[in-house]
């Protein structure tokens, strides 16, 4: 059976591994690699073709082809967010990718979202577009959960927590539910969010203390 036709928007060592994963987990194959004119410095990367952005309705047809956007959460991801709209402004769709590892029980599951080995969505989470869900993650039951969100590995939700859009989690971060996250929060890794964040908000645990006068050997 023949695959789904792909091009991957971003030369980044991210859009390499997810073509990776596509490509081995998913019934689509990736045929090239596209991005802005300005940052084409080559016909080829990675061993597929690269294509101008800006050209991709000549050579990649809508009608034909899907986008998948490989790219992280640079800037809150908002990078991300602009290029997921310009390319559904050419009319393409986004293309998704769930791992084959996944538990869900999703209620609703929007466009473009990429979720990696091993993360949970329980019990009717809604999923908005374009977020980033890493292994392990695990977003319980009734969440909703906006676009453009970045969960790193690890990262837990309790029950009905609302997260809304361009929020990054760092890894093993909890947020405990019923809570809102609301829109650009940046949480820390191994944080642990027991109320209501405020937009824009950054949330750091403590810092681990290095105990000079102690050797690993002494504690165990």
């Amino acid at each position: 059976m023949a695959k789904k036709k792909c091009v991957m928007f971003g030369l980044t060592t991210f859009a390499q591994m997810l073509r990776v994963y596509m490509e081995r987990y998913s019934d689509v194959e990736v045929e090239a690699y596209i991005v802005d004119a300005q940052y084409k410095n080559s016909d080829e990367f990675d061993g597929l073709p690269v294509e101008a952005f800006e050209n991709i309705e000549k050579v990649y047809p809508a009608d034909q082809y899907s986008v998948i956007i490989g790219l992280g959460y640079s800037k809150m991801n908002d990078l991300r967010k602009q290029k997921f709209l310009q390319v559904k402004e050419k009319g393409y769709v986004i293309q998704g990718f769930i791992h084959p590892s996944v538990i869900e029980s999703m209620k609703e599951c929007g466009e473009g979202n990429i979720i990696f080995e091993g993360a949970v969505l329980g019990y009717n989470v809604k999923l908005g577009n374009g977020n980033i869900i890493w292994n392990g993650c695990n977003i319980s039951h009734e969440s909703v959960i906006g676009d453009f969100n970045h969960f790193s590995a690890g990262t837990t939700l309790g029950g009905k927590t609302v997260v809304e859009n361009n929020c990054f989690f760092g890894m093993n971060s909890v947020i405990r539910g019923p809570k809102t996250v609301a829109d650009y929060t940046l949480v820390g890794a191994g944080c642990y969010i027991s109320d209501n964040t405020e937009p824009y908000g950054v949330y750091v645990p403590a810092r681990s203390v290095h105990l000079e006068n102690k050797k690993s050997t002494d504690m165990m």
